[in-house]
């Protein structure tokens, strides 16, 4: 598997291809097309195709049926985009407020695939009015490449635990971006859910970066 800098990366989803514009000349690194994002759509993608088989171990994952769902750092708009595509119909795209030009713009290039604009928000993770104005909890949290500042894991991971349902699940594409955030984020996490990672080989072939993994969170029942 390839990343590259092209100014569009064309990513293959279901019977689609999605044309994603990027930025890498931006002051913000929502603006360009990080791995995690391409790989946790592509897990999902390759899953998708082997839904009707009994021994998918993803078949309630992929079940999208009245799923409220929300993306956390959605950046170019990568991973909503993508889920929409396999099926994920009630979904909200969020990032800060100078990333929203960049999702639009590749928002309003895919809408012919999409047939319609996505719901999208801007969200601050350290802030409780947005947070509560999104309506939580939801079925479904995506997050993808966002643990990179050590001073903005606590926020993430609070916002993380209350916008998912008791019976939710956190889909998240993760790579090491900063020892210091890793370490908290991980031992925040702990505090909340139950980690499960998705081994390599469940990966898709052509999408499985050795340095990038996929987690699925969900919160640790109350005793």
């Amino acid at each position: 598997m390839k990343f590259t800098d092209s100014p569009v990366i064309e990513l293959p989803v279901a019977n689609a291809v999605l044309s994603l514009q990027q930025d890498n000349g931006s002051m913000h690194v929502g603006t360009s097309v990080w791995p995690c994002s391409l790989v946790v759509v592509k897990f999902l993608d390759r899953w998708a195709q082997a839904q009707a088989q009994p021994t998918n171990p993803y078949s309630h994952l992929l079940d999208f049926r009245n799923k409220r769902a929300i993306e956390l750092g959605t950046g170019c708009g990568v991973a909503g985009m993508g889920l929409y595509l396999l099926g994920l119909t009630d979904l909200v795209l969020t990032d800060i407020a100078p990333v929203m030009p960049a999702l639009k713009r590749n928002l309003k290039v895919n809408k012919p695939l999409l047939r319609k604009t996505l719901k999208h928000s801007i969200l601050y993770w350290n802030n409780p009015s947005q947070i509560a104005s999104l309506n939580p909890p939801f079925d479904l949290v995506i997050a993808t490449d966002v643990v990179y500042i050590e001073e903005s894991v606590p926020s993430l991971v609070s916002a993380m635990e209350t916008l998912v349902s008791d019976d939710g699940v956190v889909l998240l594409g993760y790579q090491i971006r900063s020892p210091e955030a890793h370490k908290l984020f991980w031992e925040l996490c702990d505090q909340v859910f139950d980690v499960e990672k998705v081994p390599h080989e469940h990966l898709h072939p052509d999408y499985a970066y050795e340095e990038t993994d996929v987690y699925l969170l969900r919160k640790k029942k109350k005793h």
